[in-house]
């Protein structure tokens, strides 16, 4: 795995085409492997944006897994990183829905 963005974006990309594929423990690990190039420094120059859609798409892989306190989290980062990240609202109150946290979901 390149130590760079054009390797965060490539973990990015292949985690989408295996969750596309329902091949969905991979796509974590691989969505996995783009966070901890940014988050260990290994990789610079990483946009934010990116840095929170990886959080947002390992959350969506979370949700399909029904893995609910890990999408929470990973929902929680991504718009910490980036407020605006629609995707990442709606997934965490879904994640929250589903921990019986109704009131952080709305």
């Amino acid at each position: 795995m390149e130590y760079s963005k054009q390797g965060v974006e490539k973990a990015k990309n292949e985690g989408n085409s295996l969750f596309s594929k329902g091949q969905v423990e991979e796509a974590v690990r691989w969505f996995s492997k783009g966070l901890w190039l940014v988050d260990s420094k290994k990789a610079t120059s990483v946009p934010s944006d990116l840095h929170s859609i990886l959080h947002s798409n390992r959350a969506f892989a979370y949700v399909k897994l029904k893995r609910w306190a890990e999408a929470e989290a990973d929902c929680s980062a991504a718009l910490s990183i980036n407020a605006k990240n629609t995707k990442a609202q709606y997934r965490r109150a879904m994640a929250r829905f589903e921990l019986g946290q109704a009131a952080g979901a709305l």
